[in-house]
């Protein structure tokens, strides 16, 4: 059996969009997965604790849903 890095992001991308649309939440066109809630997937997916990771966006409003985020000029290099 073969691992599916794409496949496990994706999947994990389809949980949050469902759990956001479930909730009310759109961040974005309610038939299509969108960026937003597939770069939360990757993040999420990382071997990383969620407390220690912060997404640098210009769409804070939207990725704050699923992730830490912030803007990218707040954030100290």
């Amino acid at each position: 059996m073969r691992f599916c890095v794409f496949c496990v992001i994706n999947y994990r991308a389809a949980e949050l969009w469902a759990d956001a649309r479930n909730r009310g939440l759109s961040t974005g066109d309610p038939k299509k997965l969108d960026v937003d809630v597939i770069l939360a997937a990757q993040a999420l997916t990382l071997a990383v604790p969620a407390a220690d990771q912060l997404v640098a966006t210009s769409n804070v409003a939207h990725l704050s849903h699923f992730v830490r985020a912030d803007l990218w000029a707040n954030i100290a290099p």
